[in-house]
């Protein structure tokens, strides 16, 4: 009879699953905090069960609770136990609680060395796959110096979907301890040219985090990546090899005399537009960089204004501004390249982004010269008028003023003219300037 009550007991804790938990919360709107406090009762009551199922329902329940806000650091051990199941679909709720409630100052963690090794060894790639997903949220330093050893082999793992997650758990273990970093660094190398795409494209990703922080350390690593930059068609991982010859190219500028041709063909042929703004940004800065051989490269310059002008006149706000913020890293250099699209910066003076119509107003700045002084400063006080908003009435004052005085009045011929401008400027109604005169 006692069985039967214990029996009934653990079935009526079944019937309060997590969707009952996620159903119940939105019933009681106006009583949530009590509600969930009499749920988080009957956890710890579940907890203290000694059938596997009925606790990982309740670690289960506990991951939604500590998505709210709720500590659940109180249930690590019984984590661990989850964590611990032989049958996967109970171990995933364990490895996930995990994940959201361990860091790498947890004190339980020297617990599960061996269990997450274990796993690591596992003949089934989805038990191995769990543990290295939920190792990297919470790794410490410990945990990587232990289990190095064990994530490195699994770089030579037949399954691609091991050495994937591999791969991209080792820069975890690089960041806790960078020891592990030289030894590990032929077999990374290696995955450069797995013939696994994503394998490949995990190694990029590593290889270029790391480069970040030192980007002369992969210098020769160059060869296997132009390569790759020339062969690949995955978008992402070229914007992430170019962004890396970005980096490397300052340290070796034969590099960049280099790379002028197959970035020049990426930005014929590449319809992607995250990609085209990557290669041009790469270009400018490949070409200011070797300035001694700028002049040779004139038509990659002009090819980059021209794709830069397609960014501008899109309608998507993101890429309208980094064109215009591209093409201000031009003006630097080639300021008559753009001083051509002139009529294109000033329509995005109408624009309903502000970001973009100040960037806009940078660029003027650059842009003006003696023959086209009177012409912008005119169009610009004609968009004085019914400008909006007393910040950029203000800033549009300010930019018509220098413009006019940069270099000491050098793109002024006609001081009459000039005079008449400030007149006009100080019968006009400003925010926070009150006048110019």
């Amino acid at each position: 009879m006692a069985l039967k009550k214990v029996k009934g007991n653990i079935e009526r804790m079944f019937d309060k699953n997590l969707t009952d938990l996620v159903r119940g919360i939105r019933n009681n709107k106006e009583n949530e905090a009590k509600y969930i406090s009499e749920c988080m009762e009957d956890i710890k009551q579940e907890l203290r069960q000694d059938n596997l199922s009925v606790k990982s329902n309740a670690i289960a329940k506990l991951t939604y609770l500590q998505m709210l806000g709720y500590d659940i650091s109180w249930a690590g051990f019984n984590i661990i136990e989850v964590m611990s199941s032989s049958k996967f679909t109970l171990k995933r709720i364990g490895y996930l609680a995990a994940s959201q409630s361990f860091h790498c100052d947890s004190e339980l963690l020297m617990l599960t060395t061996n269990m997450i090794r274990k796993e690591l060894n596992s003949q089934n790639q989805y038990e191995a796959g769990l543990a290295l997903t939920s190792l990297s949220c919470f790794v410490s330093t410990d945990l990587a110096r232990d289990l190095a050893n064990d994530i490195l082999t699994l770089l030579s793992s037949t399954k691609p979907y091991i050495r994937k997650k591999a791969v991209l758990m080792m820069y975890k273990v690089f960041l806790k301890y960078p020891e592990a970093l030289r030894p590990a660094f032929p077999r990374l190398k290696e995955k450069l040219e797995d013939p696994d795409p994503g394998v490949q494209s995990a190694a990029v990703n590593v290889v270029c985090e790391l480069a970040r922080k030192n980007p002369k350390n992969y210098l020769s690593l160059a060869p296997v990546f132009f390569k790759l930059m020339t062969t690949s068609t995955n978008n992402w991982m070229l914007i992430k090899i170019i962004k890396l010859f970005g980096a490397l190219t300052p340290l070796e500028p034969r590099l960049g005399k280099k790379l002028i041709e197959p970035l020049t063909n990426l930005i014929h042929s590449t319809s992607a537009m995250s990609l085209l703004y990557e290669c041009i940004n790469t270009v400018i800065a490949v070409l200011i960089s070797i300035s001694s051989g700028m002049p040779n490269h004139a038509a990659s310059i002009q090819l980059c204004v021209q794709k830069l002008r397609i960014l501008i006149e899109d309608s998507d706000q993101n890429l309208k501004y980094l064109g215009l913020l591209a093409m201000s890293k031009i003006l630097k250099t080639h300021p008559k390249s753009v001083q051509a699209h002139k009529d294109l910066i000033l329509q995005c003076l109408e624009d309903k982004d502000e970001s973009i119509r100040l960037r806009a107003l940078d660029l003027l700045y650059g842009m003006v010269s003696k023959k086209n002084l009177m012409e912008i400063v005119k169009k610009l006080m004609v968009h004085m008028d019914k400008a909006e908003g007393t910040v950029y009435r203000d800033e549009l004052l300010s930019k018509i003023i220098l413009i006019c005085s940069q270099n000491n009045y050098q793109f002024i011929t006609n001081f009459e003219w000039y005079i008449t401008v400030l007149v006009e400027l100080a019968q006009m109604e400003f925010g926070s300037k009150q006048g110019i005169l």
